[in-house]
């Protein structure tokens, strides 16, 4: 991070090799849509870079990355209309279990239907702490909350899933 803040344009590639990834899978969980996440992804980077000399090092790099793409996320979420977006690939069933490859990708749609049924900030805070594997004072430093007000997001992220899941439960879809 050092050696990036002083202009070492390889260092800085390092940590978008390191975070890129992760930081896609994010914002695409936040926003399911792929070229949205792309394009936050990027624009996040670029605006890393841009911001390097006002990284004070209160955070990680990853969190303060991450913080980024968290804006840009409920920026554009409050430009516009979330929308679905139809899976783009299903990877090709074991031919000895396709009913189970099937289920398994029902049951990540219907997850994903819950988790875009969650408010902004809930969806953020349990997809950092699943998905991303944060602790809650990284969650808290991304999302720019107390870690209090992250255990409350969390349990009210989790309650809401669980009813989701438990209305598709009784309706036969899982």
């Amino acid at each position: 991070m050092l050696r990036a803040q002083a202009g070492d344009m390889a260092a800085f590639e390092e940590l978008v090799r390191r975070h890129q990834h992760g930081l896609f899978s994010y914002l695409y969980r936040m926003c399911r849509n792929t070229s949205d996440a792309e394009e936050m992804a990027q624009v996040a980077m670029v605006k890393a870079w841009e911001k390097l000399g006002s990284f004070r090092g209160a955070s990680s790099f990853k969190t303060w990355l991450y913080r980024i793409g968290t804006n840009l996320c409920f920026n554009l979420r409050t430009r516009r209309k979330p929308t679905e977006e139809l899976s783009e690939t299903m990877a090709a069933p074991d031919a000895a279990r396709p009913e189970q490859a099937f289920q398994q990708k029902v049951r990540e749609e219907v997850v994903q239907r819950a988790l875009g049924r969650l408010p902004a900030d809930q969806r953020a805070a349990l997809v950092l702490s699943v998905y991303q594997d944060m602790s809650y004072r990284e969650i808290a430093e991304t999302m720019g909350k107390s870690v209090r007000a992250i255990d409350s997001l969390l349990f009210r992220a989790k309650t809401n899933v669980r009813k989701v899941l438990a209305q598709d439960r009784a309706k036969g879809i899982i």
